[in-house]
């Protein structure tokens, strides 16, 4: 079980210059060793590390070889996620991913002494009680960031646990997720995003009516609202997240929403609607607050589940209208969002018919 937590950093002076000047030196290398693979078509470390390596120390002397190796990997892996279709390119104050040979982290007392092109910085961060459960996990690998608007350093560290016992008995729960509804659940439960959509609107006429003025108290007020409605609705799904995982159901049938994105024929108001929709930080929150529960998570086809009549099963495009679903072979009448959910839910558990029933995290087709 893999968790990532994240601390601000307390550097002493001249600290800030030297994380500064590593960061800038990191991306040097990440772009040598980027347009190596990108020319000659391959993601392949050991072939890029053989080309790359030598010339990178001559121009970056002063970078650390696990760093110039941490951002080779970097560029490697974002290669392979293009197919070398693109050219990877990286800020040249961007993100740092540090190994256990160029920082060590102390949570007890929250100190890191952080390898940079000036040699070791010895950095503290504050615990808080939350974070002394993870006292005993293992760290795995840090990344340092930082923030250009606060002048602020941020380490985020990954945490390793052995994995938590599954949960022996087995009770599903389909959750369908909506623009209307963040989720309805098999169980009757109802979510409604009205709050979250008057949220939005609010900070969208703000932001339109400050963008319009152009002066600087205007642009500092944007400042300061900058973030604030997506911490809300981080919050919310947050908050979510957690009533649901916390619930007697121990399995979570959710739909595949890996395509949801691709619309055609399609108002550009609902597809600004659709591309606003945190529907993947939901799933994100479900996955990790489960994991830590010994819960499993499954995702189903989402083909035809607001189409299909959860009780005989007939499917046909007419029977739902809007939020409204009637089966028009068996008269039976539900909520559109609550039919497909326990059409999710019956699907969850045809998928464990056929599957070990402590296998997590599985995709059904």
């Amino acid at each position: 079980m893999i968790r990532t937590i994240t601390f601000k950093l307390q550097l002493p002076d001249g600290g800030s210059t030297a994380l500064l000047d590593t960061m800038r030196a990191y991306s040097m290398a990440f772009s040598a060793s980027a347009l190596w693979g990108f020319e000659n078509h391959t993601w392949n470390k050991v072939e890029n590390h053989k080309a790359t390596y030598q010339a990178v120390r001559e121009a970056v002397p002063d970078l650390p070889s696990s760093l110039v190796q941490g951002a080779r990997d970097c560029a490697c892996e974002a290669l392979k996620a293009s197919r070398c279709k693109s050219l990877p390119e990286q800020k040249p104050l961007a993100a740092m991913r540090y190994n256990q040979r160029v920082i060590t982290v102390n949570l007890i007392h929250g100190i890191a002494t952080i390898a940079s092109v000036q040699g070791r910085i010895k950095a503290t961060f504050p615990i808080s009680e939350y974070h002394r459960q993870y006292l005993s996990w293992t760290v795995t690998s840090s990344t340092v960031s930082y923030d250009r608007r606060k002048g602020v350093f941020y380490l985020h560290i990954s945490m390793d646990h052995p994995d938590v016992e599954p949960v022996q008995e087995v009770r599903v729960l389909g959750i369908d997720r909506g623009i209307v509804n963040v989720a309805v659940c098999s169980d009757n439960s109802f979510f409604n995003s009205r709050r979250v959509k008057n949220v939005r609107a609010k900070y969208a006429h703000l932001r339109t009516e400050l963008q319009s003025k152009g002066t600087r108290s205007a642009t500092r007020k944007l400042r300061r609202i900058a973030g604030r409605e997506r911490r809300f609705v981080t919050d919310t799904n947050h908050c979510i997240a957690k009533q649901i995982t916390n619930s007697d159901f121990t399995v979570f049938a959710l739909e595949d929403l890996s395509k949801i994105r691709v619309q055609k024929r399609r108002s550009k108001s609902f597809n600004r609607k659709l591309n606003t929709w945190s529907f993947h930080e939901l799933e994100q929150f479900l996955r990790y607050k489960a994991e830590a529960l010994g819960k499993q998570i499954l995702q189903m086809d989402a083909r035809y589940t607001s189409q299909k009549c959860s009780v005989c099963g007939h499917t046909y495009k007419g029977n739902r209208e809007g939020s409204s679903f009637q089966c028009r072979k068996c008269g039976f009448q539900l909520h559109a969002d609550l039919n497909a959910a326990r059409n999710i839910a019956q699907a969850g558990i045809s998928c464990l018919s056929r599957l070990p029933v402590n296998q997590p995290n599985v995709a059904c087709r």
